[in-house]
C-alpha cells in the first residue's frame, strides 16, 4: 500500500465542526486531506486534487452527496475515487439507494471513529489493489503482443525454410 502521505482524501462536509474532526483524524493518520463545504466545491476538488478516496455527507446545500457520487462515478468511471457516504439517513432504502447510485460504502452519523478509519483503510486497500490489477493487465497485454510478434517471426522463418530447396 502507498505510504499515507501519498494517499489523498477529500472530505465533502457542510458542517464545519464535523469537517474539522474528520480532517484532524485523517491527517493524524498521515493522509493528505482537502476539504469542500458542498457538492459543487467537491466536484471542483475532485478534478484538481484527484483524491484516492472521498468521504462525503449526503445532505448538503446546492449539490448533495448522492448527486456528487453519481456524477463522479458516471463521469470518471474506472478512474473514480472510492466513495464513502456519511449521513444521518439510516433507513435500509437510503442505504440501498446510495449503494445502487455508486457509493462504495455507507456510514450512518454519528459514527464510531474507529469504524470510520477501518472503512477508510479497507477502501484504500480496494482501490490500490484495483490499480495494481490494471497495471498488471496492461503489462500482460504488452507481453502478449510481443509474444504474438515473435510467433509471427517464427512462422515466417519456418515458411522460408519450407520453400528453400537448398535448405531441405
Amino acid at each position: 500500500m502507498k505510504p499515507p502521505p501519498e494517499i489523498r482524501i477529500l472530505v465533502v462536509e457542510d458542517d464545519p465542526f464535523f469537517q474539522k474532526v474528520l480532517t484532524k483524524r485523517l491527517e493524524a493518520e498521515g493522509y493528505r486531506v482537502q476539504v469542500a463545504a458542498d457538492g459543487r466545491e467537491g466536484m471542483k476538488a475532485i478534478v484538481s486534487f484527484e483524491p484516492d478516496l472521498v468521504l462525503s455527507d449526503w445532505m448538503m446545500p446546492q449539490v448533495d452527496g448522492l448527486e456528487l457520487c453519481q456524477s463522479v462515478k458516471t463521469g470518471l468511471r474506472e478512474a473514480a475515487p472510492y466513495f464513502i457516504l456519511l449521513t444521518a439517513r439510516g433507513e435500509i432504502n437510503d442505504k440501498l439507494l446510495a449503494l445502487e447510485t455508486g457509493a462504495d460504502d455507507y456510514l450512518v452519523k454519528p459514527c464510531d471513529q474507529g469504524e470510520l478509519m477501518a472503512r477508510v483503510r479497507a477502501g484504500l486497500r480496494i482501490i490500490l489493489l484495483t490499480k495494481d490489477l490494471r497495471k498488471s493487465a496492461q503489462e500482460l497485454r504488452v507481453v502478449s503482443a510481443e509474444l504474438a510478434a515473435l510467433r509471427g517471426e517464427v512462422a515466417a522463418r519456418e515458411n522460408e525454410i519450407a520453400v528453400c530447396p537448398t535448405c531441405r
